[in-house]
């Protein structure tokens, strides 16, 4: 029932009716906290958006809608900070902030205890144990289209971080949106 399915980008652990309430609720929170967290040390950077769909959007992080917990869209804005479209948190494959490097503040939720369990929480895990830090020479595919070139700079629960040369470019990758990875 798609109803009952959740989909998040940092988390990014499908939910359904397989899994509690609190996972939803850890998987949404390291989402909202990722993202508000990019929009705070990155400010000033561009980014593209990939979406699911293979749609791309892309400008500055300007806010979490509505702000607070229960955020569902990340509003873009120009370079003069004017809003410009909204994306959906649910929708969102991965987050590339170009001509940056990775911010080692950046924290993130640990596993949920005891871990999910199911199909989704199996493919989301297999990738992650794919992916180990320090791999390199990874491509991810996601919505028809490469969302991410490089080496692996973070492993996390629903999100793996791909880095360029002197860890510029960071695409956050949402685990469970996954669908081609070469490596």
């Amino acid at each position: 029932d798609d109803d009952n399915a959740v989909l998040h980008l940092s988390d990014v652990i499908l939910i359904d009716d397989t899994l509690g309430g609190w996972e939803q609720w850890a998987v949404e929170s390291d989402d909202i906290g990722v993202s508000q967290q990019l929009i705070q040390l990155y400010p000033n950077d561009n980014a593209v958006v990939a979406m699911d769909s293979g749609n791309n959007s892309s400008g500055r992080l300007g806010s979490l809608l509505p702000a607070g917990p229960n955020a569902g869209l990340l509003q873009l804005v120009n370079s003069q900070g004017v809003p410009q479209e909204a994306v959906s948190i649910c929708r969102i494959a991965s987050v590339r902030i170009t001509s940056a490097s990775y911010n080692n503040a950046i924290t993130y939720l640990p596993v949920p205890v005891p871990p999910p369990t199911g199909c989704d929480a199996d493919c989301e895990a297999a990738i992650r144990s794919y992916l180990p830090v320090g791999t390199t020479g990874v491509a991810i595919n996601a919505g028809g289209q490469t969302v991410a070139n490089g080496s692996i700079i973070r492993n996390e629960f629903g999100m793996v971080v791909v880095v360029g040369p002197n860890s510029s470019d960071p695409a956050f990758v949402s685990t469970c949106k996954a669908e081609i990875i070469n490596q």
